[in-house]
């Protein structure tokens, strides 16, 4: 999964982008610097601790930071042809900047003039497309009545100034996919506040600068203070959050908040070689979930053998677990769930 850190020049996207990444491992390449983070899950440890494997493997979640001048002088909103590149990620992360406090930063405005860039992006490409098909359709060639009506919808959405996504039975048209249309992702906002909000409620923090606004999840950190930790030594972090009140990393609220707008679970596999967290899509069926692992136990799927990460480590081994009847098995039409350690049985 790849999650894009966009905003106006000087909103702190290269600050978080550290912050988030630590920089290390990062590459660029057309614009973006991309580098991978781990998702921390407290079950991959303790499965660690159980089985003793070779290795651990958490999730991981890729960070883009998109880079982009501002359209004019005035700061005012995003470059098309920017927004255009970004259209690949699957989430986008919109940082602005509150960090010279409520009278010198317009937050809301920001977001508002940015979105705003998004939904005309996307109704350009929209309408352009829909211009295309009414021209192959005087010159007599075939046209999808289906991909029409789509695209139809989605002007009608976004002629009302509406992202898709509040339009989900739209933004989810299979007609739609390849267009990879920017208010059809997740969009969250990042407030980049100063380190004099460090520690204040969410909401709190958040009404000083009139948001949320347009229905985003909307969420507050100093990412100037999140570099700063993220460069301390791992020991010396928690100690450092809590002097500040800072409840929580912004890696671990940015992976949280990206997971539920994505609807994304992990679940587990475990064994003397490796311990592993998975990604899927909440709701996929097990023989799709083993192909996370290899296509080759998809195409051999037999059953999946099923214990959830609570039993298990309540249990404490995998034997006790067995002994405990835990264990169970499931066919083709089991929904994986957030937290099933699986082993899956498959012939090829």
């Amino acid at each position: 999964m790849k999650v894009a850190l966009v905003g106006l020049p000087q909103s702190g996207k290269s600050t978080l982008f550290h912050a988030l990444t630590g920089a290390s491992g990062s590459s660029s390449k057309g614009g973006f610097t991309m580098g991978m983070v781990d998702v921390p899950d407290a079950r991959v440890d303790r499965l660690n601790e159980i089985y003793e494997p070779k290795k651990k493997t958490y999730a991981r979640l890729e960070i883009v930071e998109a880079q982009a001048a501002a359209k004019s002088e005035n700061r005012t909103g995003m470059d098309p042809a920017f927004l255009n590149a970004v259209k690949p990620m699957d989430a986008l992360l919109l940082i602005v900047r509150a960090f010279d406090g409520p009278d010198m930063c317009e937050p809301a405005a920001d977001v508002k003039n940015v979105v705003s860039d998004m939904i005309l992006t996307d109704l350009v490409a929209v309408e352009g497309r829909l211009e295309r098909l009414e021209s192959e359709k005087k010159k007599g060639r075939k046209v999808e009545p289906d991909e029409v009506a789509a695209l139809e919808r989605a002007r009608d959405v976004l002629g009302a100034d509406r992202l898709l996504i509040t339009a989900p039975e739209v933004a989810a048209a299979p007609e739609l996919r390849n267009f990879a249309l920017l208010t059809a992702k997740p969009i969250l906002v990042l407030v980049n506040v100063s380190d004099a909000e460090i520690g204040l409620p969410g909401d709190k923090a958040l009404g000083m600068f009139g948001l949320p606004v347009m229905g985003l999840p909307t969420f507050v950190c100093c990412a100037k203070v999140e570099e700063e930790i993220a460069d301390l030594p791992p020991e010396e972090r928690q100690e450092f959050q809590e002097a500040l009140g800072i409840a929580e990393p912004a890696l671990n609220m940015v992976i949280r908040e990206v997971y539920g707008a994505l609807g994304l679970i992990s679940f587990l596999t475990g064994g003397k070689d490796e311990v592993r967290a998975w990604t899927i899509q909440r709701g996929t069926l097990a023989p799709r979930a083993a192909g996370v692992i290899h296509s080759d136990i998809e195409k051999g799927f037999i059953r999946a053998e099923v214990i959830h990460y609570t039993d298990f480590d309540r249990l404490g081994s995998e034997a006790e677990a067995r002994k405990a009847g835990k264990y169970r098995l499931e066919g083709k039409e089991y929904p994986v769930g957030d937290g099933d350690i699986i082993n899956f049985r498959f012939n090829v």
